[in-house]
């Protein structure tokens, strides 16, 4: 019987453990992924994820310092040729036209499987009803 009674505490013990989950590399990198692919469309592989370290000031919130490398999937002249070729009214153009500016001054003038590395950034993390979610 005290077997049994060792064993359902140390199942609880886990079971609350995994309750309160904070987000690993993996999702980390899905998360990056996600928000690159949402803002360049497919430009970028993100890979080799590491959380430097990690807190949480609530239950809801968490914050990751996280280092990264990108991969670029095309060159900047090919991405750009593809932006310019979307169809849109001039103030659409003129925005995606500023928008790969400031991609360019980031990353430079690079090449399909250029890569850069990120050696540290924050991110600041959420939990919704779907799961952690990106903030900034």
């Amino acid at each position: 019987m005290k077997i049994i009674s060792s064993l359902t505490a140390i199942l609880l013990a886990v079971a609350l453990t995994a309750c309160s989950d904070t987000p690993g590399e993996t999702k980390l990198k899905q998360l990056l992924q996600q928000q690159y692919d949402a803002r360049y469309d497919g430009l970028m592989d993100i890979n080799n994820v590491k959380k430097l370290n990690g807190w949480s000031d609530s239950d809801k919130h968490y914050t990751a310092e996280v280092a990264y490398n990108i991969a670029f999937k095309k060159s900047f002249a090919a991405f750009m040729n593809e932006q310019t070729e979307q169809p849109g009214n001039p103030l659409e153009k003129m925005v995606t036209g500023m928008s790969a500016g400031m991609l360019k001054l980031q990353y430079g003038d690079f090449k399909a499987g250029d890569k850069y590395q990120v050696k540290q950034q924050t991110l600041t993390l959420r939990m919704t009803e779907n799961g952690w979610m990106l903030t900034n």
